[in-house]
């Protein structure tokens, strides 16, 4: 009979899905806030170079389009973190602002040979085979200055981050997805894993 119950028992264990308890989280508690608030204090001016290692996607190459995550929790920890760094503290009214926020940020930084040149590129995400618009999308472009100054023959002279905005109403803040980056009739996809994300 015992050995009847051991067997039931690892059959549930390994074919019973388990709920994903992981992903980005939506509805900040405000234990949630806190910690995030509290982590982005203590990296102060490190801070950028800590979600760089853990809301980052995409080529480690310089010129190669990689991008970022900005959930409701890094977004609070950045501010924070960047104000720590000025002596100051994140205001009631900015934590409500991006605790209220519908949409999960996408950027993708992009290089290119002329000062509006991702103007014209479009971002969508594709999960469970459904595409999925961006509520907003925009790019900002800057000349890309490397440390000697000198811009190599062949090399791109800008660089651009097209931010776009999805409503979490229409993701899945839980399951994996492509990120799809249009550019001169070109596909440069993303595979990420919102489940790895805060």
């Amino acid at each position: 009979m015992s050995k009847i119950i051991i067997t039931i028992f690892f059959c549930l264990l390994f074919f019973v899905p388990c709920p994903n308890v992981a992903g980005i989280l939506v509805n900040l508690t405000e234990k949630d806030a806190g910690d995030a608030i509290k982590l982005g204090e203590e990296q102060g001016s490190n801070v950028t170079e800590y979600l760089e290692r853990h809301y980052r996607f995409g080529e480690e190459d310089v010129f190669e389009e990689n991008g970022m995550i900005r959930t409701k929790w890094s977004k609070l920890m950045m501010l924070s973190g960047l104000l720590a760094e000025k002596g100051r503290k994140l205001t009631e009214q900015e934590k409500e602002r991006i605790i209220k926020s519908t949409d999960l940020q996408i950027d993708i930084r992009t290089f290119g040979n002329k000062i509006d040149f991702a103007n014209e590129y479009k971002i969508h995400l594709v999960q469970q085979g459904k595409i999925i618009e961006p509520e907003k999308i925009s790019a900002d472009h800057a000349a890309y200055l490397p440390e000697k100054k000198i811009v190599t023959p062949g090399f791109p002279k800008y660089r651009a981050t097209v931010r776009t905005y999805f409503s979490y109403g229409k993701i899945n803040p839980h399951e994996k997805a492509e990120i799809v980056l249009v550019k001169n009739k070109k596909k440069v996809l993303f595979e990420v894993n919102f489940a790895d994300y805060k």
